[in-house]
């Protein structure tokens, strides 16, 4: 039985057969953490823009020039930069600013004016590999990431055995809010024990397949370094037999950080890092150790699928993000972290009898040595090995490998606009004695009739600069600044002029101003085209459901397939169905102003049975008669008509049959026969069959097939008869 100590030793050998309690179950292997957004530093105080004319020596994304006449791009600018001049003449940009914020250009979170990507640890959220950082990265950032990690060990369990494992995982984060940020995982594991054993009661190998986690954080970084932060989550366990949830976890962590790069003048490149929490772990419920009596089999399964107890978790970091590259564009991060769990519950079912007690019977700790590089553009790869260095107690959780190497490959998307430090052209410096000559800026906010913000307007100033400006999430802007005077404004929505003014600049201040539409601005719209065939590319005529942006209604293609919408933009989700055919689930986005087309197949339906109907290009039959309550479908025929539904919406091929109803002669006959094959009609259309299908026709008495003078006649004249009309393959 293997020792579970602070030292590896031998373990003793293989039981011959040991009869077991019953067991526990599967552990997530990580835990889940989330990451912090780096905090911005201040924004000096601004300065003019250059005169009109001056040329920019260099290039830069997204940057704003303030030019008062001088032949500017037409970019929106969503970040603008103020310019110092040297003596020949030369400037720099100081700062930029991003969308939301203002932030130093030597802030040491900030690279190429966005803040620098994060990856998400193992099990989720932003962090190192075990320990998340109280950060959410960037507003809007995209992180995906695949890692794995394996060992390989003999008498790693037990005497003669030789163990090996391989986990994988891939993560996903996106942070919508400034200090919020969700995350998805999807783990597996596969393990093997080979062991000379008779009778063993587990498999060799054993496959933990499809675990899910996924949670949200929390999470502030202080201008001085300090972030705090929380995160919490679930675990959807499947085990090994099956890819559906077994058992639920949950944890929740409580973040701190500090990172000495904001508070050392040198922005010295380090960074401590704890968390701690606790986690309601429900892994042993996932498989039925009770059933496995042989204390070997029931110890290797409950480490192949990770059963494991509650216990607080603890994460301890330090790590030092170093940044290279002329625009600090690559990264660089070693990484030492200390894991230590202590369980909170005690298993009898697992407590093995002479073995050597661990000095620390409820703890798991082993130190992760790794470094982290960011190569380019957000692409990171990692590389770290696990070393154990206490395991515990077997009643208190399985034993910790004593190594074990992990490699990672991940990707850090950030939408945020970029904003360099270039150089610019600009007059020569005045003399420090020389009094600056004063500018204002109009500080204002967007709103429609009913007095709601309007977000990414663009706010122009004709004459003035050839910029726009977008208003933020809350309609807001500032200007560029202005010589006092009269400025023309504009608001440009969706490609239109939507609002025009006036406003005056004061020398030296911020002037709010309010600019109120007159008129909701309509909402740019684009055009859907689709056409659906079968699966030998013939047209389908169709009805396609759109739902999405306040759209939820169904649209009928023409006969040969095809239909054309215009809809608002934004994404919708399409439902197609047609007789005979499987429903089609389809979803497209449509562009402001542009155009999609939609090209899709359609599976055809096998066709329901219908024992009772049958039916060829002479007609359909059916082996139960029609009967009526009067002149309206009796309730013992709904059955039979049940099925011709189902018989004619699997079968397209009968494109037109003929509902016709004969009588006797007494009473009125016509008027009776008219109105009872409405009424199959209109019950066979209420059960989904197109009425384009059927036609009626009410015969009367005028086609008897027997006299009326006996009740045996008139029951054979009547009747319905179903004759097609129009039949194509």
């Amino acid at each position: 039985m293997f020792v579970p100590s602070a030292v590896w030793a031998a373990p003793p050998a293989l039981p011959e057969g040991d009869p077991g309690t019953p067991p526990a179950e599967p552990a997530p292997a990580e835990p889940v953490a989330t990451d912090a957004a780096a905090p911005e530093g201040a924004a000096p105080a601004e300065t003019p823009p250059p005169d009109p004319g001056a040329a920019v020596d260099g290039s830069a994304s997204m940057d704003v020039s303030a030019d008062l006449g001088a032949d500017a791009s037409d970019e929106v600018a969503e970040a603008s930069g103020d310019v110092e001049a040297d003596g020949d003449g030369k400037g720099k940009r100081k700062r930029g600013k991003g969308k939301d914020d203002s932030v130093r250009a030597d802030d040491p979170g900030m690279v190429e004016g966005r803040r620098e990507p994060l990856m998400p640890i193992n099990g989720g959220s932003i962090g190192l590999f075990n320990t998340t950082l109280p950060d959410v990265g960037g507003k809007y950032t995209f992180r995906f990431r695949l890692h794995t990690d394996f060992f390989r060990k003999s008498d790693f369990m037990y005497q003669g055995d030789t163990h090996a494992r391989v986990r994988g995982a891939v993560t996903i984060g996106f942070t919508p809010l400034k200090f919020g940020e969700i995350f998805f995982s999807v783990k597996s594991s596969a393990n093997r024990n080979q062991r000379p054993q008779d009778n063993r009661q587990d498999a060799e190998a054993v496959f933990a397949l499809g675990d899910i986690d996924f949670g949200i954080k929390g999470a502030h970084r202080f201008k001085n370094g300090i972030g705090v932060g929380g995160v919490t989550g679930l675990g959807l366990l499947s085990g090994s037999d099956r890819l559906r949830t077994s058992s639920v976890n949950f944890w929740i962590d409580g973040l701190f950080a500090a990172d000495l790069r904001y508070v050392t003048k040198k922005q010295v490149p380090v960074r401590l890092t704890a968390n701690i929490g606790w986690i309601l772990d429900n892994s042993l419920r996932v498989a039925d150790y009770a059933a496995i009596t042989d204390s070997t089999s029931r110890e290797v399964s409950r480490f192949s699928l990770g059963g494991n107890h509650s216990r607080v978790r603890m994460r301890y970091a330090v790590d030092f993000p170093v940044r290279l590259g002329k625009r600090r564009q690559f990264g660089i991060d070693p990484i030492v972290e200390w894991a230590w769990d202590v369980s909170t519950v005690k298993e009898e079912a697992f407590r093995q009898p002479n073995v050597t007690a661990s000095p620390l019977p409820r703890s798991t700790q082993w130190l992760t040595l790794g470094m982290r590089a960011n190569v380019v553009s957000g692409l990171h790869l990692d590389v770290a090995a696990d070393i154990g260095m206490v395991s515990p107690n077997f009643e208190y959780g399985p034993p910790q490998p004593p190594w074990q190497i992990m490699l990672g490959l991940g990707w850090s998307f950030d939408p945020t606009p970029v904003v360099r430090e270039v150089e610019v052209a600009g007059p020569p410096a005045p003399a420090p004695t020389q009094p600056m000559a004063l500018e204002g800026r109009l500080v204002g906010q967007v709103i429609d009739p009913n007095g709601a913000p309007i977000p990414d307007a663009k706010v122009l100033f004709p004459g003035a600069a050839s910029n726009a400006i977008l208003t933020d999430a809350n309609g807001a802007f500032t200007s560029f600044r202005f010589p006092a005077g009269t400025i023309a404004v504009q608001v440009e929505i969706n490609g239109a002029v939507a609002h025009e003014a006036t406003a005056e600049v004061k020398d030296g201040e911020d002037t709010s101003v309010t600019l109120q539409l007159t008129t909701a601005p309509a909402a740019a719209t684009g055009i859907v085209q689709g056409a659906v065939t079968d699966p030998a590319g013939v047209p389908v005529a169709f009805t396609m459901r759109v739902s999405g942006q306040g759209v939820d209604e169904p649209f009928s293609s023409t006969p040969d397939g095809r239909i054309a919408l215009e809809l608002a933009e934004g994404d919708y989700r399409g439902t197609i169905t047609a007789p005979g055919f499987k429903e089609k689930i389809i979803t497209f986005t449509v562009p402001p102003k542009g155009e999609i087309n939609l090209r899709e197949q359609l599976e055809r339906d096998a066709p329901v049975a219908t024992p009772n109907v049958s039916g060829n290009k002479s007609g359909i039959k059916l082996k139960k008669r029609l009967r009526y309550e009067g002149n309206a479908v009796h309730p013992e025929s709904h059955a039979i008509l049940d099925e011709l539904a189902s018989f004619l919406n699997g079968h397209p091929e009968f494109q037109l049959v003929e509902i016709g109803v004969h009588t006797d002669d007494r009473g009125a006959a016509q008027q009776r026969t008219d109105e009872r094959a409405d009424a199959v009609k209109a019950y066979l259309t209420g059960k989904g069959v197109d009425g384009s299908r059927l036609s009626t026709k009410g015969y009367g008495a005028s086609k008897p097939v027997a006299v009326n003078m006996t009740e045996q006649g008139r029951a054979k004249n009547n009747r319905t008869v179903f004759g097609v009309k129009k039949f194509g393959g």
